[in-house]
This record gives C-alpha cells, structure tokens and sequence, in this order.
C-alpha cells in the first residue's frame, strides 16, 4: 500500500484543547482534525475528501507563555491575560492515507502555496522537512525475534491498541456536520502512547523506513 509522508517542524505550537478557556492547554501532538483542517486548506476544500491520518511525534520542552487576549463582544473590545501552554522544537511524522489523485494533489498544493503554513494556531508555523510516498505494510509480530519497539510518541485508536500497550486517554475531533448552525463533532477515542513502550502481542503497520502506523479511520 502506498501512502504520503510528510515530516515537520514547528519551533513553537499550541494545539489548544476544547473548552480550555482560561488557560489554553496543549495536546502533546496535534489533533486528527487540526491536520486534516491543514491537508484541506492545501487542497482548497470546500467539503469533507475522504482520507486517514496516522500521528506521531516529539518535542524538546514544554513552557507556559504569559500573554494577552483580546476578545470583540459587540463594538466593545475586552482583553483578559491567559496562561497558553506552548510545545517547543515540536518534530512530526504524519502519514495520509487516500486516493492516488489527492496525495498527488496534497503534493502539488505544498509546491505552490500561496501563504505559509501553520497548524494549531495561525502562528504557529509549518517547517516542511520532507514529504514522499513511501510503501506501507502489515508486520506479524510473530516474526519477529523480540517485540516492536515504539520509537515517537503517537495516537493509536483503542480499538487497534496492542494488549501490551499504555497509554492516556484523549477523545479527538475528527469531522463534523452542522445541525442547526452548530458543528457536530465525530470524535476517536485513542490513547497517546509515549516512546520507548514494545510491542510484543499484536500485528501493526510499518512503513519502508520503519516507522510504525496507525491510522484513525478503516479508510
């Protein structure tokens, strides 16, 4: 199976989580629907195009950034002081999934942008380091002599969580629909499995260059 990789940098990003109004606090890794969001703006999307994404990633450190927010109610202007939680030196690999024509498209879209990238806020932005197919695979761990050790912290949906595997707990936004004016989110019950835990019992998905795959949706 071949799919699009591409590995990023971003010096500094704030995926803020929902309802985190008074202090704007961070995923460790960006949610399913923030990438997507980007892969859309690289396609000029005006609807959902079909795709699955695999997440994981490192950063070096963690700090707390003292700013002020301005806030528009009516013609008034408001401003409060909020603790954003920020991620620093902030690597990614994320791996799409879709039809030939849209990969060659999200490709084609980088080459030519007309803006800069960003993912998470507006300011935080997207250093392309690397973007190429690569070939995908099923791995069956019993050929393997010991286990599969995860190297990069990533999202695994808990329905394709190996047994032997911990992780935390985060529901993500994927898409949504709008009912009544209001977005309706489909989220994705995943853990964020941290670096250094093993596979030993289960089956995964490796692509040519050894990075292990998990992706949010059958797609």
């Amino acid at each position: 199976m071949k799919v699009l990789k591409l590995t990023l940098f971003q010096e500094t990003a704030c995926y803020k989580k929902p309802f985190a109004f008074k202090v704007w606090e961070t995923y460790p890794l960006p949610p399913y629907s923030t990438v997507k969001g980007m892969l859309h703006n690289i396609l000029k999307a005006d609807e959902f195009i079909p795709m699955s994404i695999s997440i994981q990633g490192d950063y070096e450190s963690k700090f707390v950034d003292y700013q002020s927010m301005y806030f528009y109610k009516s013609k008034e202007i408001t401003n409060m002081p909020l603790n954003v939680h920020l991620l620093h030196n902030v690597k990614l690999i994320i791996h799409v999934k879709a039809e030939d024509a849209i990969l060659q498209r999200i490709i084609d879209g980088i080459r030519n942008l007309e803006e800069h990238l960003s993912l998470g806020r507006r300011e935080d932005l997207v250093r392309i380091d690397d973007i190429k197919f690569v070939k995908i695979q099923e791995i069956d761990i019993d050929d393997l002599e010991d286990g599969k050790k995860i190297e990069h912290p990533i999202y695994i949906p808990v329905e394709q969580l190996p047994e032997d595997v911990w992780g935390i707990n985060y529901r993500l936004n994927w898409k949504y629909e709008v009912v009544n004016d209001l977005r309706q989110w489909e989220r994705i019950d995943v853990k964020y499995v941290e670096s250094g835990e093993e596979i030993t019992d289960d089956n995964f998905l490796q692509d040519e260059e050894g990075d292990i795959v998990y992706f949010n949706t059958p797609q």
